[in-house]
């Protein structure tokens, strides 16, 4: 449930006069928190992801050619690659591909990422998400992924990702770590807190990083300001539907699609991972 309404406001990471160390801070965190295995569990925030997609795919997940649809500097899918194809090759499986796509692609960064695993590509010229196109070719099943970026769009170029997404692949994933309900909001006070150590591990030689976070605290501001922001701007799992069910209305075919969704305790103990998946061609949950 909801303790309030959602509101489009801003994240200061979204504007072009957000510092790009500021920005550091955020990837940091966020690769941290997909890497980390929380207390209590035996597999870190990825490779949970990866359980996810494995049991929820109306195929097996070797079928599917994953494309990270909002890619922006790379996020999770390093992560999400080894951990997805460690386990295929255990069974004996092929490798599944990962494809990186965004509006503002991240040159810099993808082409360090791809020269770091075969199975890793990136399309080399911006990509719309709101664009019905096709990523990959019509003899291979297309999943998109949607890592803890959906809550960055209004509503409508949402429903226009969603329309994309149903009209152009076979699957799609929305993951959230943020949410309008009392263990996200607690979860994302513990994050407030992180840079009080983090910045001691990654930045304690730099005299303007231990300043702007121990006497003048701008870092800690931009983690609550960003972080409540998230979580005001996430929709839940039955906004997302509406959204899909106002599409429908305008005439979008949904009839071979099923949607679930559900959460999944993966940093206790507030923290959740949030997800929202469709798929074609399979009508149970």
């Amino acid at each position: 449930m909801a303790l309030f309404p959602r509101f489009q406001l801003f994240e200061i990471e979204d504007m072009s006069w957000c510092p790009s160390w500021l920005r550091e801070y955020s990837h940091r965190a966020l690769h941290q928190m997909w890497n980390t295995v929380g207390p209590g569990r035996t597999s870190s925030t990825a490779a949970q992801a990866c359980d996810i997609l494995v049991s929820k795919l109306p195929e097996a997940p070797s079928a599917f050619t994953f494309v990270d649809a909002c890619a922006g500097a790379g996020g999770p899918t390093p992560m999400l690659e080894r951990n997805l194809n460690t386990r295929l090759h255990a069974l004996g499986q092929k490798p599944v591909r990962f494809v990186l796509a965004d509006l503002y692609p991240d040159w810099a960064a993808w082409k360090k990422i791809t020269s770091a695993s075969e199975n890793i590509s990136f399309i080399s010229k911006p990509v719309d998400a709101t664009t019905v196109t096709r990523y990959v070719d019509d003899k291979t099943l297309e999943c998109r992924l949607f890592n803890l970026c959906f809550h960055h769009f209004d509503n409508d170029q949402a429903a226009k990702i969603l329309r994309a997404s149903i009209q152009g692949s076979d699957a799609f994933v929305i993951f959230e770590m943020t949410q309008r309900n009392i263990p996200a909001l607690l979860n994302t006070s513990i994050v407030i807190l992180s840079p009080l150590v983090t910045t001691l591990l990654w930045f304690w030689w730099s005299p303007m990083h231990l300043l702007l976070t121990y006497v003048i605290p701008v870092v800690p501001l931009f983690f609550a300001w960003d972080g409540y922001v998230s979580c005001i701007r996430t929709r839940s799992a039955n906004e997302i539907r509406d959204l899909i069910t106002a599409e429908e209305k305008l005439g979008l075919d949904t009839s071979e699609w099923t949607f679930h969704y559900g959460e999944t305790k993966v940093l206790p103990p507030f923290g959740n991972l949030y997800w929202f998946v469709g798929v074609k061609g399979r009508r149970d949950s």
